[in-house]
This record gives C-alpha cells, structure tokens and sequence, in this order.
C-alpha cells in the first residue's frame, strides 16, 4: 500500500504507530539509535503488540525493517525518497534533531503527496518540526504537508530489550485535515479532524490532566499504580471534579456536549484497567514540563481563570505536581531543589507562568500548604 519511515522503535513507535500503519498494510521502516533494539528486531523478524483491555490479546508484526539512524543514514535516505508518512516518536527533546535527515530524504523524493507527522506529546509539535526542515530544504515542496497529530492510546513502560509490546486495546490517533496533503488515509484508527486546536485541548485538559492528578495525588498516598489511584475516594471526587472544571472550559471554547461527556465516561473506564499496571511514577515523570503553562494543568488552570471559570480541582492537582518528590526522577529533584533554593513563588513565575499574587496563584499556595500538612512534607 504504502511506505511509512517511523523515527523511534520504542513503546509508541512499534506499539501504536509502527502497529496501525502495517495493520493498514503499509511497510514500516523504523529508525532508531539503540543498537540492541536494532539487532533483537533484525534477528527476531517479527514483534508482538499486546492490547490489554477488559481481555488480552496479542497481534504479530512482521512487515518492517529497522535501521541505524546514523549508520545506515544511505538506506534510510533511499526510503524517505519514497515514503509517504514520515513520521517521529523519540521525544519532544530530541525529534528536532532529526530535520536534516528527513530534508536530505525529502530531496531526492518524487513530486508526490508526502505528509509528516511529529507524534510527540506536546503543543503543535509537526509545526515546529516543520520550522526546523525549512532551515535544509528551502522553499518547502507544495506536494509536502506537516499536520498536526494527537494520539491519545496508553503505552505503559516495558522492560529494555523486550520487544513485546504492552499498549491500551484503545485507538485515538487524530491528524489535522486541513493540513494533509493528498486524499485522507482510509485507515482504521485515523481521523481526520477540523479545529485541531480544540480536539488538541480535550486530550491534554482531559487524559493527562487526569493522568496527571492520578500520578501526583497517588504518589502522596503511597500507591503505586493508576489503576489503584482512581479507587482511592478523595482521589476520584478530586479528579471527577477537575473533569467538571475542564468540561466548562473546552464548552466555551467551542465544543459540543456529544464530543466531551462520552469522551470522559470512556477515560474513566481506562484509567481503571488494572491490566495495564501504568504507574504513578510514568505518569508523573518530569513535572517541571508538566507544569508548563500549556500544559495538561496549568494550561486548563490559567484558561479557567482567564474565562471566569472554576478551577479549584486543578490546583489541587497543580499542588500535587509541586510536591512530586520522586527520588528516581531526575526532573522532580531538580524541582525539589529549585523550590527549596528560590521559593514556591518563583517557581510559579518562571516555570507555570502564574502570578503568585493571583487569585490562581493564591489558591494554589494554599493547596500546597494544604497537601503539605496533610502529606507530612
């Protein structure tokens, strides 16, 4: 059917990207870093995507090859000449990186309909990947399109070197219409959207805000995984709370009843599989970006308040975040340590954008001191 050059042969990569295109029918290249990834999948010719829902079941994939992102950079240049997707899931710290690579590959490309695709979690990612291609291959090919893309499937962290793969029996892979370029992909679990931004703000106001609320306050609590979060009482009404927030929130911004409330039933039902055993540590990990100002807390967070909006919830949550103390995680000790070094006001200012003399940034200093005394720390 089609070629897809996939950047990153991690969890996302092989278990949602790399699963749903050759599903499709696509031969998918991928492209990593990691030589005993590269060698396993070489000698092992095939991987297994296991979806864990209510039940478990396994699907094989076998139509890939995998290379070297620097060692066989000819090969893969050769196969983004003729890719139709290209796309990366390496990380928001690292994907820009790979720009020129992808423009060299572009270069010797046919003129003919070529999209790429930054499946990165974070703000209109495929933009500034675009940006970063502009600076090697100027002026862009009008036969080139760079949508957005939001995925919202679950991936919890697997073992290094096992080439099993654990996702969510869960499809929601979102792509921006009206930057694609060509007819949109008749692909089971793709859609193609309109107003991206809104659909963009449901996913991050809803599933990792809540992810985000799950990880920190159960970290408090001392439990270890999602699944036994949510069963937590206090932790639920905080998070149902916050959901109610967020549904004002995204209902002035211009989405409908019918794409919020099912949307949020759903989410509730996820994040309670005990199956998938995700953690509260994954979904905490690097609260200094989580707590970005438009990010999955404080972005809702300030746009409640902008709004004249409730957001009592999400500041509980943003508290939580505050006191994310995880010794395993570099980015939590580093907060920690900047808290204690500059002052809770400080890190409001420079890190989540907040005043700490709002109103936001009242209620938030009085959450913290609240979980504070309640949490002993």
């Amino acid at each position: 059917m089609g070629i897809i050059v996939q950047f990153g042969a991690g969890n996302v990569g092989r278990g949602h990207i790399g699963h749903i295109f050759s599903r499709a029918g696509y031969k998918v290249v991928f492209a990593d870093v990691d030589d005993e990834l590269i060698s396993s999948l070489r000698k092992s010719g095939y991987y297994i995507v296991r979806l864990i829902g209510n039940s478990i079941r396994e699907e094989v994939v076998d139509n890939f090859e995998i290379y070297h992102i620097e060692k066989d950079r000819e090969i893969l240049t050769g196969y983004l000449s003729q890719a139709d997707i290209i796309s990366t899931a390496v990380g928001p710290n690292i994907y820009l990186s790979l720009a020129p690579i992808i423009a060299e590959g572009i270069k010797g490309h046919v003129p003919a309909p070529v999209n790429v695709i930054a499946c990165e979690n974070f703000y209109r990612s495929t933009e500034r990947l675009k940006g970063e291609i502009f600076r090697y291959l100027s002026p862009l090919p009008d036969w080139l399109g760079f949508p957005n893309v939001e995925i919202g499937r679950i991936v919890p962290p697997s073992k290094r070197g096992e080439l099993t793969v654990s996702v969510e029996d869960y499809n929601e892979f979102l792509i921006e219409k009206s930057a694609f370029v060509g007819p949109p992909l008749n692909i089971d679990g793709l859609e193609f959207i309109d107003r991206f931004d809104l659909f963009w703000k449901r996913k991050i106001y809803t599933l990792n805000m809540g992810h985000a609320i799950l990880g920190y306050l159960g970290y408090l609590k001392g439990y270890i995984n999602v699944s036994q979060a949510i069963r937590d009482e206090w932790i639920r009404g905080v998070l149902i709370e916050a959901f109610n927030e967020v549904k004002e929130l995204l209902l002035k911004l211009g989405l409908d009843n019918k794409d919020i409330d099912g949307y949020l039933e759903t989410l509730l039902k996820r994040f309670v599989n005990e199956n998938l055993g995700d953690t509260v540590y994954r979904v905490g990990r690097d609260p200094i970006r989580k707590l970005g100002p438009e990010d999955r807390l404080v972005g809702p967070a300030l746009e409640c308040d902008k709004n004249g909006l409730h957001y009592d919830n999400l500041a509980i949550g943003i508290a939580g975040a505050l006191l994310f103390d995880y010794p395993e995680d570099k980015m939590a000790s580093e907060l920690q340590s900047k808290i204690k070094k500059d002052g809770l006001d400080n890190v409001l200012e420079e890190i989540c954008k907040i005043s700490p003399q709002s109103n936001l940034g009242i209620k938030i200093k009085e959450q913290y001191d609240s979980l504070r005394r309640l949490f002993g720390r």
